[in-house]
């Protein structure tokens, strides 16, 4: 679900996992998310370097000619996409949705 997000914006929230588990492959995912979404529109990732102890990164998904925030913690095993379009993340959901159980 789309909902606002806390500070501008909108938000799609994907839980991953289990807290605090640091095998959560969320870069990955996020290769994933790019490889389904690029046939709708070209898409990529752009995350700063893989640290072995990173908990909290934020980056970009280039979806088109829109930029989608990406958040993701470890601590809290969920994966954020941000946007100023709602619209954009409810096409990303559409998707995503047969590839992953979104909750209402």
């Amino acid at each position: 679900m789309i909902e606002p997000h806390r500070k501008h914006g909108w938000e799609l929230v994907l839980w991953t996992g289990d807290a605090f588990d640091r095998s959560t492959p969320f870069r990955n995912m996020l290769t994933d998310i790019a490889s389904v979404l690029n046939d709708e529109e070209p898409t990529s990732v752009e995350l700063p370097d893989y640290d072995p102890g990173e908990d909290r990164v934020e980056g970009v998904l280039h979806f088109g000619d829109e930029q989608v925030g990406i958040y993701y913690e470890h601590s809290l095993s969920y994966l954020s996409l941000t946007s100023d379009d709602a619209n954009t993340l409810n096409v990303i959901a559409d998707r995503l949705q047969p590839l992953v159980a979104l909750a209402a």
